[in-house]
């Protein structure tokens, strides 16, 4: 997780709300969680009921030397944990050291050396409660070398956490009951066994000797290999849990003899048996009972591990025995029953009508038992009244008469039409009940287009458009138009209203500016944060008056930025202002350099809109636009930029990409293609996208008669796209420009022209990212660059970013009168301000809460 104002840290996996499993802190810098997490450590956190653990799965066998530190983190309150350090090899586990971790003292037992490993046994160092868990937070460090190799958990850890489960193909993370301390298997180190299987040659065969002895004898209680041998002998220990159940013999287990006849075990109806047996010697057993009817009855049997509370009450899902005879009647009889209560429909996925030619009813309703028996009152009439609806939309009661029609019109051939006589007034009846109702909700839909019509033009109409509105309705009518027909004419009208098509705000009546109504403020918020019309809530607080409330303001603006409806902002200004929007529709890449590229954008293009969605609707930092260390990916993009632990589908936000060459805009695959060719980069584009749309610089236009590039770079004889590019730049009525856009383009170079990241060219030429700024600057790839736009340009980015934001929320071009808010919206960002802490600059600005006046110049 991630905590406002502190170092970065990454989590894995949760016991429960309150206490995380496992925590990396990434940063340098100490995080208090409760609990202190140093920089680059791992803190693990028990619950009550089970214990936590860090385990290295050996890659390889040999002779390894471990070492471990365990400290309690949390030293303000509770009372340590107890720890262990354990070998696990199947099902054992040689216990090396154990003890309790309390105060600011590390648990540092001494390194152990000489641990004979094989491929795929685990060490693990596990944690557990005392007494109060809420305070165990707990600091861990695992080191193992075998041979010339060393793994280190806090440094393998700590940069990528989130990247899976296991790390890294070795670190593991994982919970156990807290009572698995006492499991049978565990060997201690300094046990007769644990030493044999660190022991070699004459010693091993010594050993393996003094066992035999020891197994077949009685152990001192005060010895170490007591438990062990306790242990060993169990009935599920792993040298009897293999014995036949039919082996162990002994009174106080199985079924009382007396209720046997014979072998058959000879029960009644609604009895309870209880099977008492060894739960040592049965434990991952089937337990498989035979049973049969003897005369004329009904028994449901089931086998449970508790004695049920009723045994006399019928189980659903549970086959009824039962033989052939009175009672096996009775209960189909009832069963037949139960089944008329649901209609066919239900039962089957389609149901043909014989006759497919003329069906007369064209929506049957079969659903009066399901109503009866399972709905309330409230969910009978929601059901009803959606009936209701779909009748009157279908207007299925019209349809119905002329089937009725076609249905004597058949029978009148070869029957006998009276059969259908009895539904000929009925059908009637209906229809002439539809018709009346059409004609009585007539107002209502009229009603219905006025109230769109005030959501349309973004606040309550004036009693002339009212009067307008209706009128033309009734002038249609009159024109003996029907009703549906002029009720879309009318909505026709709302549609090509300028009320509707512009975003109209009435001036002060001289050049004075004046406060914009409650209602035009709503849709200049609603515009620029949603790209859209305000919804129920903001028309609701604007019509009440209470919008231009500061406190209000801000309340609504933090609810719009949360809304998912942000993502439009996301599209509409983020994206146009890298000039990516709509590249999902790209086309313009070589199909054969670049045959993925197709089935790429949709995902490269929706990173994007993910990305600036995160920024404005979670409140990122300004800066999180250049520094982000996370992107959103899913499987198909994660792939593309070699990233693991991503699979799926769904998109995801993923830590700690800076390391994969991604991160911010600069690391965008969108931004990245679309300055460059169909089959080569071209640095001249991508440094001018920098300097012109990053930076704010304006570049003169290039002079006629320039040369124009190769096309394809792998078609390039000897020089690279940039060597091009230098020969090109030398020409001083061209240097001008180059000196101030080729370094950033140079810089980018390390990603071809889908942006994949390569340390070649399509040529197989190696790759030069080193750069020089026109200012002296050196730096080198993507993390140069944006090193240098975060340090030594970072005021002039800031500035284009905001510029460009209040631009799109004014829907005017910035002007010098909005340089003294340009400066405020800067210092915001400069002091590592919010995306809505910027936002609210804006809004409560008196550039966007006021408009001119009607007589306002440039000159006044």
């Amino acid at each position: 997780g991630e905590r406002p104002g502190s170092p970065r840290t990454q989590a894995r996996g949760a016991i429960n709300d309150a206490t995380p499993l496992v925590l990396a802190n990434s940063s340098d810098k100490l995080v208090r969680i409760p609990g202190d997490a140093r920089g680059h450590g791992v803190v693990v956190h028990p619950s009550p009921k089970l214990n936590v653990a860090v385990g290295w799965q050996a890659p390889v066998g040999g002779v390894a030397k471990v070492t471990a530190k365990v400290q309690h983190a949390h030293t303000a309150c509770g009372n340590g944990v107890e720890w262990a350090v354990e070998v696990r090899r199947g099902t054992t586990r040689e216990r090396m050291a154990a003890g309790v971790a309390q105060g600011p003292k590390a648990a540092t037992p001494d390194p152990f050396d000489k641990v004979t490993i094989s491929a795929g046994d685990l060490v693990s160092v596990v944690v557990g409660p005392r007494g109060d868990h809420s305070c165990d937070l707990t600091a861990v460090d695992l080191t193992i070398t075998v041979g010339d190799k060393t793994w280190d958990l806090s440094k393998d850890v700590t940069p990528n956490i989130t990247a899976g489960n296991p790390h890294s193909g070795v670190w593991h993370f994982y919970t156990e009951p807290t009572g698995g301390g006492e499991l049978a298997e565990v060997v201690p180190r300094n046990s007769l066994l644990g030493r044999w299987r660190s022991a070699t040659g004459a010693e091993r065969a010594k050993l393996a000797g003094e066992i035999e002895k020891w197994l077949s004898g009685t152990p001192d209680k005060s010895s170490p290999d007591a438990a062990l041998h306790r242990k060993l002998i169990a009935l599920n220990g792993p040298l009897f849990g293999r014995i036949p159940a039919g082996k162990a013999t002994d009174a106080r287990w199985g079924i009382d003899p007396a209720k046997f006849v014979g072998n058959d075990l000879r029960l009644k109806a609604e009895t309870v048996a209880e099977v008492k047996v060894p739960a040592d010697l049965v434990v991952g057993a089937e337990f498989v009972s035979i049973g049969t009817v003897e005369k004329d009855g009904a028994v449901q049997l089931r086998v449970l591990p508790t004695k049920p509370a009723d045994a006399g009450s019928l189980l659903p899902g549970t086959p009824i025995v039962v033989n052939d005879g009175p009672t096996r009647q009775r209960l189909a009889a009832g069963i037949n029953a139960f089944r008329d209560l649901f209609p066919p429909a239900v039962c089957y996925s389609k149901i043909v009508p014989i006759d497919e030619v003329v069906t007369l009813t064209l929506h049957h309703r079969e659903d009066h038992h399901l109503s009866r028996l399972m709905l309330t009152d409230a969910e009978r009439q929601h059901l009803d009244r959606l009936w209701d609806e779909l009748r009157y939309v279908s207007q299925d009661a019209f349809a119905q008469v002329d089937a009725f029609k076609q249905l004597l019109e058949y029978a009148s051939q070869d029957g006998d039409p009276k059969l259908f006589e009895p539904l000929r007034q009925p059908t009637m009846d209906g229809a002439e009940a539809l018709k009346k109702r059409l004609v009585d909700t007539e107002p209502n839909h009229l009603a219905a287009v006025l109230d769109f019509a005030g959501r349309a033009f973004r606040r309550p109409l004036t009693k002339a458009e009212q009067d307008e509105l209706t009128g033309l309705y009734r002038k249609l009518r009159q024109q003996e138009l029907p009703h549906d027909e002029a009720i879309r004419l009318t909505l026709a009208r709302v549609l090509v209203s300028p009320a509707f098509l512009y975003k109209l705000e009435k001036p002060g009546p001289d050049a004075t500016a004046v406060a914009v109504s409650d209602h035009e403020l709503a849709t200049r918020l609603s515009y620029f944060l949603w790209s859209s019309a305000p919804d129920a809530e903001l028309t609701h607080v604007a019509a009440a008056g209470q919008l231009r409330d500061p406190v209000v303001l801000a309340a609504q603006t933090k609810r719009m930025l949360a809304d998912p409806k942000v993502r439009r902002l996301a599209v509409e200004f983020g994206c146009q202002w890298l000039h990516v929007r709509g590249f999902d529709g790209l086309n313009e890449k070589s199909e054969r350099h670049f045959p993925e590229f197709a089935t790429l954008r949709g995902a490269m293009y929706e990173e994007s809109v993910l990305f600036f969605t995160d920024l404005f609707q979670n409140d990122r930092p300004v800066n999180t636009l250049l520094d982000s260390d996370a992107t959103y990916l899913n499987e198909t993009l994660a792939k593309f930029y070699g990233i693991p632990g991503v699979s799926g589908s769904e998109w995801r936000r993923v830590e700690g990409v800076k390391k994969h060459g991604r991160g911010g805009i600069l690391g965008l695959s969108t931004t990245l293609a679309t300055q460059a060719g169909a089959s080569r980069t071209s640095p001249i584009l991508r440094g001018n996208w920098v300097s012109e749309v990053l930076l704010g610089e304006k570049l003169p236009r290039p002079p006629k008669g320039v040369p124009q590039l190769p096309d394809d770079e792998a078609a390039i004889d000897k020089l690279t796209v940039r060597q091009l590019v230098e020969k090109h730049s030398s020409d001083p009525k061209c240097a001008v420009c180059h000196q101030r856009i080729d370094a950033y383009g140079y810089s980018l170079e390390g990603y071809d022209p889908i942006g994949r990241k390569r340390d070649k060219d399509l040529a197989g030429r190696p790759i030069d990212t080193q750069a020089k700024a026109m200012d002296g600057s050196e730096f080198a790839g993507l993390d140069g660059l944006r090193s240098y736009l975060l340090t030594k340009r970072k005021a002039a980015f800031e500035r284009q970013f905001l510029k460009k934001l209040l631009g799109y929320a004014l829907g005017r071009e910035v002007q010098l009168s909005d340089e003294p808010l340009l400066d405020d919206m800067q210092a915001v960002a400069a002091n590592g301000g919010t995306m809505s802490a910027v936002v609210a600059k804006i809004v409560t600005s008196r550039q966007f809460r006021d408009i001119r006046g009607s007589r306002y110049s440039e000159d006044h």
